[in-house]
């Protein structure tokens, strides 16, 4: 790795600063999107050496945080509707956004519903709703983070929102007809 991202401009030790600052936030949102920690983590090593294979150094972007948190979102939300295509299950499915799994079947469904309808929606709300719900940053951080008003944001996680409600019911009476 110090050859390789010598060689491209980013230092060893600034690589390990970037990965220790923003590493696990990589994860969670590759996570949140994929259920399943396994892939997060092959995400995660991907948006990093990515980084590398590209020559970025530590000013490639003015938010380093929001640029990370994006990549990760469409790469998570890239390899979660391939492995849907594909209908791969995972037997060891985690729960989404940290909630503790009881073996209650009604919950399980419930998530599994939950991570479909969010695969389903831009990749811009997916980050927005994650922010929000997972890392509980108010409407302001998103919007600092992302480089957009406090008002955008505000009317794009209540459309959403509404949105991933409309998914959700429409699935449920879909089952139920």
């Amino acid at each position: 790795m110090t050859t390789a991202t010598q060689e491209t401009g980013m230092k060893q030790q600034e690589f390990e600063k970037l990965f220790a600052q923003h590493g696990e936030m990589v994860y969670r949102a590759a996570y949140s999107v994929t259920g399943n920690k396994h892939e997060a983590q092959d995400i995660q090593q991907d948006v990093f050496v990515m980084l590398i294979d590209q020559g970025r150094t530590l000013e490639f972007t003015k938010n380093p945080a929001g640029y990370l948190f994006r990549t990760a979102v469409n790469k998570a939300l890239e390899s979660f509707r391939k492995r849907k295509r594909r209908k791969e299950t995972d037997d060891g499915l985690e729960p989404l956004l940290g909630v503790p799994s009881h073996g209650n079947p009604h919950q399980d469904d419930m998530r599994e519903r939950l991570r479909l309808a969010i695969a389903k929606l831009e990749p811009e709300q997916i980050e927005i709703l994650l922010l929000s719900v997972d890392y509980g940053y108010t409407d302001f951080q998103i919007a600092k983070m992302l480089g957009k008003t406090r008002n955008a944001v505000a009317v794009m996680l209540h459309r959403t929102r509404a949105r991933l409600k409309e998914l959700i019911c429409r699935e449920r009476e879909v089952e139920n007809r």
